[in-house]
């Protein structure tokens, strides 16, 4: 049930744990990073550093934008320089020396001083681990935060500034260097370095101009928007998934494109227009075009959020997506555009429109209790008791504890079976964990995992996913029939909220849902029927089995519904 995808309830909340943990370690080795600087660094100021690093990552996405709309304005650019060379003078041995060499490098190249940024991309691929993974965090102070390896970004840098040199000969080393790395080879950059080779020589200045073509086939980042006057309300690229999606970012004139119409024609017909302007004079405010749920939203990208996401080198840059959130055309033309958003529209609603995936859709909202009943579910609370059981038959409690949950937000308490008390508490917005016997924000970063996770969690209830599939609000895929523990189910394939498929195997005697299988081939399963019973007029799994290499869990739930919930247990003083 509640903890299907964690695959026991004790994983769930020893996550949260670990991660408070790995943020301890995290200090730590920021204060003693090598035997030699760590007298150094542990008398630095740590905070210090770090919002000296925020200043440079938001400089520089910044930076990088006003160059990509004003090569002329060159304010932000040199202020990255100073800021970046500061920051190396002063912590050189910092976990954050790749992102700010690719920082600083990009920027001296930008400005002309083509030597010395290839110097510091040298210094790069010289002294920072190929593994080492970096995060650039928005000024916007939206929850997005982008992942990316310095070394992987710096080599495709340093290949176009050898370009840039007419050192050709040094920079097909480097683009081979980046396309025959195991690690890198089915990446964007790795893409960028193939279309760069097969260019012809005497055309290459340095400047990739075919950067958007390297989407095609990848899976779009996601990104936040505020939406309104006030900015409160958020969206999300993710949002829109089970829509066939066309991202613009240029001018505000798009009429070369015909938006208008495609916009007026397929606007009914899971289709979304989200255009961007990349003007760094205005506000920003992601205000609609329209006021309807359905409307052209339209922003600003301020804060160069989706220039830096996407890598946009040239105006204006366009990327059509299927309801997955894959780009499938890039670099397209007026005409091109409408006939692919055309098929692609048409191809999306098929995937609702199958008689065979509603007819057993609505055959499962019956066996589980029928629509009204299952529409009425506000809240869930279940009694958890988790047990190992191990293929010579012995078993053993690891624990027992209690969830408060909705669909929006939970509170769960755990005891091990030594008594020791665990509680995680989401309420909307943000998680919290017990730590000293006080309920603590979990900072955002190591937050975003687990929430997403609890989305997932919540989408794979019958109670809520039926509905879901019963109102046609995502797109669900026949992919056949399959034997699950001796009888015959139907297998259905949706996304979750993480946009990670999920496959759903729907008993063809009992109409229950009796197996899922996640993207990483893990299975869970409701062995028998004997594990079903009702709960107020509504089918559930009683006992939920997670399948281990050497063991399984077992997790036995009684539950209530729409109990009466003490609003103080979401009290954070509780």
């Amino acid at each position: 049930m509640f903890f299907r995808q964690q695959t026991k309830l004790s994983m769930f909340l020893k996550s949260v744990l670990v991660l408070f943990t790995v943020l301890c370690i995290s200090t730590s080795y920021a204060q003693q990073v090598g035997s030699s600087a760590s007298a150094t660094l542990r008398k630095l100021d740590i905070r210090a550093m770090d919002e000296t690093y925020k200043e440079i990552s938001s400089t520089a996405v910044l930076g990088f934008m006003k160059h990509l709309t004003d090569p002329n304005d060159t304010d932000t650019l040199e202020k990255l320089v100073t800021l970046s060379d500061d920051f190396i003078k002063k912590y050189p041995s910092s976990e954050r020396i790749g992102e700010v060499y690719y920082y600083y490098g990009k920027a001296l190249t930008q400005l002309g001083q083509v030597e010395k940024g290839i110097a510091i991309f040298e210094k790069l691929i010289a002294n920072v681990s190929p593994d080492h993974i970096a995060t650039t965090y928005y000024s916007d102070g939206m929850v997005d935060a982008l992942k990316w390896r310095p070394y992987e970004y710096g080599l495709l840098e340093l290949g176009l500034a050898y370009d840039k040199q007419k050192a050709y000969d040094k920079a097909d080393a480097v683009y081979k260097k980046l396309i025959t790395d195991p690690d890198y080879a089915g990446g964007v950059q790795a893409q960028s370095a193939r279309q760069i080779l097969e260019t012809d020589i005497t055309s290459r200045t340095g400047v990739f101009l075919k950067t958007h073509i390297v989407w095609k086939g990848q899976t779009a980042p996601n990104f936040w928007m505020r939406q309104g006057e006030s900015r409160q309300q958020r969206i999300c690229l993710k949002h829109y998934q089970g829509k066939i999606v066309l991202l613009y970012y240029g001018a505000t004139d798009t009429q070369n494109l015909n938006l208008k119409q495609l916009h007026d024609k397929y606007k009914d017909q899971k289709f979304q227009i989200i255009s961007m302007n990349p003007d760094v004079a205005v506000k920003p405010v992601a205000k609609p075009v329209e006021t309807k749920a359905d409307a052209w939203i339209h922003f600003r990208d301020t804060h160069g959020k989706f220039a830096d996401m996407f890598q946009i080198h040239t105006l204006p840059a366009v990327f059509l997506l299927d309801s997955d959130g894959i780009v499938q055309e890039t670099h397209i033309d007026a005409a091109t555009l409408e006939k692919t958003v055309a098929e692609l529209v048409e191809e999306n609603l098929n995937t609702y429109a199958d008689p065979r995936t509603q007819n057993l859709v609505t055959k499962a909202v019956e066996a589980h209790g029928g629509f009204e009943k299952l529409q009425a579910v506000e809240n869930m609370v279940m009694n958890v008791s988790l047990y190992e059981y191990f293929p010579d038959g012995t078993s053993e409690m690891e624990g027992f504890g209690k969830v408060y949950h909705y669909p929006d937000r939970f509170r769960a308490e755990f005891y091990t079976k030594e008594r020791e008390r665990s509680i995680q508490l989401f309420d909307g917005t943000s998680l919290y964990v017990s730590e000293g016997g006080k309920l603590q924000q979990l900072p955002h970063e190591e937050a975003k995992y687990v929430i997403n996770r609890h989305k997932d969690m919540v989408f794979h209830e019958p109670i809520w996913l039926l509905i879901k599939l019963a109102q046609k609000k995502i797109p669900i895929q026949y992919v056949g029939t399959e034997a699950v523990n001796g009888g015959s189910a139907v297998v259905l394939r949706v996304r979750q909220p993480s946009g990670k498929p999920l496959k759903i195997f729907i008993s063809e005697k009992t109409h229950l849902i009796v197996q899922y299988i996640f993207s990483d081939g893990r299975v869970d399963t409701v062995q028998s029927f004997k594990q079903f019973k009702k709960v107020d007029g509504i089918i559930i799994s009683h006992q939920t089995v997670f399948k281990n290499e050497s063991h399984n869990e077992v997790n036995i739930s009684n539950i209530s519904f729409n109990a009466e919930i003490d609003p103080k247990l979401f009290n954070l003083k509780n």
